[in-house]
Formats: C-alpha cells, sequence, structure tokens
C-alpha cells in the first residue's frame, strides 16, 4: 500500500513548488521531498497539528459546531443557508486558501445574494491595482520562468523571501542556472533593500528607515537617469549617496532586471504604500529606457491563490478585489454594471465592516480575527458568522458555524494560480473524512434557490 506522488504541487504559499515527491503507505504521508520547512508543515497538518512558522500551533477543526455546540454536516451546512437566505447583505471573505473552484462557487453565492465578494488581496498589494503610477507607467511583468533564466540583476525589496517564501531564491531567482546566468549565483547581481537586516545580508544590503522607501527610489531613479554629480544634487547630507550610486550602477549595468516588492513596501499606511509603488513605479521605467536592458516588476503574493481569486474575479467582473454586488444589476454570472460594484474606500471588506452595511459574514480559509484591527473584529462577532476552515483558529471561536474542511493540496484536488498566474493542478495526496471546501459551498449555494 505504498505510492510515491512524483510532480505534486505544494500548497503553501504561492510560489506553488511543483517538484515534491510524495511517499503515501497506507493513506499516511511518510516522506516528503523538495519541500521547505513551511511546505513539510502543511502536508503534516493533515494527520497532525499544523504549526506555522509565523504563528502557534492550530489543531484540527473536528467536526462542525452551530452555536458552540457539536454538529452534524447537514445541520451545520442548513443553518448556514438559512443566516445567509435571512441575510439582505452578506459578507463572503477570505479565498485565498481555497481552490479556483471554490472561489467560483463563492463569487455564485455573494452574486446570488447581491453581497460584497473580498480576498486577502485588498488588504495586501491592493495599491498596486488602485495607484495613480500605473496611471504614469507601464506596468512591467514577467512569468518566473523568464526571471529565472534571464534575470542577471535581482533586487528583493521590502521583501525577506528566506522567511516568507523559502524556495523563492533556489527556484526562480537567484540560485538556478539560466541562460544570462550560466553559473547560477555567481553570474547574478543580489541586492536587498528593507528597514531591517536579514539573511540577505551577505549580498548587497540597503538598510532605509521607515517610511523612506519612495525618497531612496526617487534617488536612484534621478542616478540612473542623469549622469555625473548633478543627480546627487540637494540630497540630505545624511543620505549614503555613494553607497547608493554604486547600487545604480549596477542596476544600470542588467541586461534582465527584476523588482520583488513585498508587504515591507506595499502594507504600509496606505499613502506612504501609495508613494513607495509610484517610485518604484518610476524607477523600473526609467531603468527600461536604458539601452539594452530590460526590467520587470514583480509583487511577491503570498497564500497560495491569491491569483486564482483575483483572476477569477477580474475575469468575471473586470475588478480584482471588494465587489459590491448589491450595486449591479447582475445576478448570475457576468459582468456586473459599471464600475460602482468596485469602489476602494467604500466597497472592500474594511469599509463594509466599518461602516455596519453587512448582517452575516461567510469567510472561508481566512483568519480575520488574527489579522484584522480589533474594533472591526468586534464588529464580525456581532453578526451571525459562518466560517470554513481545516483548523482552529481564533476566527472559528467566533463563529456561530464552523464548518471544518479538506485542506485543498493534500486531502482534495483543485486548480491554484502561481504568483505570476500561471494555472496548475493540486493532487489529492490521501483520503479524507473531511468534504472540502468547494463541496460545502456547492450544498450551500444550491440550498439557497
Amino acid at each position: 500500500m505504498e505510492r510515491v506522488i512524483e510532480s505534486a504541487v505544494c500548497p503553501f504559499c504561492a510560489c506553488l513548488c511543483d517538484d515534491l515527491v510524495i511517499t503515501v503507505v497506507n493513506n499516511e504521508i511518510k516522506e516528503i521531498r523538495n519541500a521547505c520547512r513551511l511546505g513539510v508543515a502543511k502536508f503534516r497538518a493533515c494527520t497532525c497539528t499544523y504549526t506555522h512558522a509565523r504563528t502557534q500551533a492550530s489543531q484540527r477543526l473536528k467536526c462542525p459546531r452551530v452555536g458552540g455546540r457539536s454538529s452534524s454536516y447537514d445541520d451545520a451546512i442548513a443553518e448556514a443557508t438559512e443566516i445567509l437566505r435571512r441575510a439582505d447583505k452578506p459578507l463572503i471573505y477570505g479565498l485565498c486558501n481555497s481552490s479556483y473552484e471554490a472561489q467560483r462557487v463563492a463569487l455564485a453565492i455573494a452574486m446570488r445574494k447581491r453581497g460584497v465578494l473580498d480576498i486577502s488581496e485588498s488588504i495586501c498589494h491592493n495599491i498596486l491595482y488602485t495607484g495613480s503610477g500605473l496611471k504614469k507607467y507601464p506596468f512591467y511583468y514577467a512569468l518566473l520562468d523568464e526571471i529565472r533564466e534571464k534575470a542577471n540583476v535581482i533586487v528583493y525589496w521590502g521583501s525577506n523571501p528566506v522567511v516568507s517564501h523559502p524556495r523563492h531564491l533556489s527556484r526562480y531567482s537567484v540560485y538556478p542556472t539560466g541562460r544570462y546566468a550560466m553559473r547560477g549565483v555567481t553570474d547574478r547581481e543580489v541586492i536587498a533593500i528593507d528597514v531591517m537586516e536579514s539573511e540577505l545580508k551577505k549580498h548587497w544590503l540597503l538598510q532605509v528607515k521607515p517610511g523612506d522607501d519612495a525618497r531612496i527610489a526617487e534617488i536612484l531613479t534621478r542616478l540612473v537617469s542623469v549622469s555625473g554629480d548633478c543627480a546627487a544634487q540637494d540630497i540630505d547630507e545624511d543620505t549614503d549617496i555613494e553607497r547608493l550610486k554604486e547600487i545604480a550602477e549596477r542596476l544600470k549595468r542588467a541586461l534582465y532586471g527584476v523588482i520583488f516588492i513585498g508587504l515591507g513596501v506595499l502594507g504600509v499606511g496606505s499613502e506612504d504604500a501609495r508613494h513607495n509603488v509610484d517610485a518604484i513605479l518610476a524607477l523600473v521605467d526609467a531603468l527600461n529606457k536604458g539601452e539594452g536592458r530590460k526590467y520587470v516588476l514583480f509583487p511577491m503574493k503570498g497564500h497560495y491563490n491569491v491569483m486564482g481569486a483575483v483572476q477569477l474575479l477580474m475575469r468575471e467582473t473586470g475588478y480584482p478585489f471588494g465587489l459590491d454586488f448589491s450595486r449591479s444589476s447582475t445576478t448570475g454570472t457576468g459582468t456586473g454594471t459599471g464600475s460602482s460594484i468596485f469602489e476602494p474606500g467604500k466597497t472592500t471588506v474594511m469599509d463594509v465592516i466599518e461602516e455596519g452595511e453587512v448582517d452575516a459574514a461567510l469567510i472561508v480559509g481566512a483568519d480575520p480575527a488574527t489579522s484584522f484591527p480589533g474594533d472591526k473584529v468586534k464588529r464580525l462577532a456581532e453578526i451571525p458568522l459562518i466560517v470554513l476552515d481545516p483548523f482552529e483558529t481564533p476566527t472559528t471561536s467566533l463563529a456561530s458555524i464552523a464548518i471544518p474542511t479538506a485542506i485543498t493540496g493534500i486531502e482534495a484536488e483543485g486548480i491554484a494560480y502561481r504568483m505570476d498566474g500561471l494555472p496548475l493542478k493540486l493532487n489529492k495526496i490521501v483520503e479524507s473524512e473531511y468534504p472540502s471546501d468547494r463541496e460545502v459551498l456547492e450544498r450551500i449555494y444550491r440550498a439557497l434557490f
């Protein structure tokens, strides 16, 4: 009863590493090869406690609960359906740790109930979609495979992949051999720009002050655009201009470069993040004006299928997150009428919770009780709360109804989109007593009619 699954896809982060080799004996995972420590922990989670590297250990949610009491799946789903049926404007949130198929069903529920659908992108990478810089500069993008083959200058800005995406450097950026880097890391320049020292400090590290990213990007833009000392005029005396000049020279020497930006740039206050993105977009544009040189800008996505959710919403509605279908005449699948369904600052999860617009919530594979501000969590706890999750979390402890689900990519199959938008099939590695979130959502959707 031994099986070996080759080329399995890891469902931990948006790298979706697809070279794992997993040995299963009697429906139990015995060996995992090629996965990082975070991926190993995720695969081990189906049979034991799941210990995330940045959170406390989390136990499996063993059975459905209604009002804090153990329940059957039939009763829990019936109660969840009744809550959504009575709601005038429910919130559906999360989905970035769900399969593309489950995301489609959640979208159908939101449209059917004329509710609000939002994903974690609205509180992570939202500025990339709403900032003014995209109106001035093109967004230079590429597949990770192209970056691996061609990039000889690599910048991690506000991102520490050693902690957040441990195999990113070995699979897609620094260490693998490529067309322009036949000796791997020996042929690549690596630059880290961050407010803290990181494991990348053995390469070129520029430590910046909090809130100083936009100014540094603006100085680098001047240094790569203007030759001589003119570019260094009127710069504060406490700025290490010589180091910035050296970094600018390294950036200019690239045949192909990439700037990976993380939440250190995007996850700060909205105005600071907006300025950061606009300034880095301007830097990339200036670098691409150099002859024989190409640069791309690449956001470091976190959850393993956040890109799937964005792709789905863009295809079906034209907008990436924060959709209020009560503003649209559309009740089935298809494009909503006008941009009124997407209005950042009014239709995203934080906005509708703060304004008290939603009267019930369906949370799928997310833990807002841990990641949201306290006042928003308090508001969520005041309305009927349905949570679908494989694990016990602070959010499941607040839930009116908590329904355990299988872990997609381990106990259930599905499609997920890598951080560069490439779709990959997630395998079902072991059998499970739990239904997938897709199956639970489909039952809820059918019962709403």
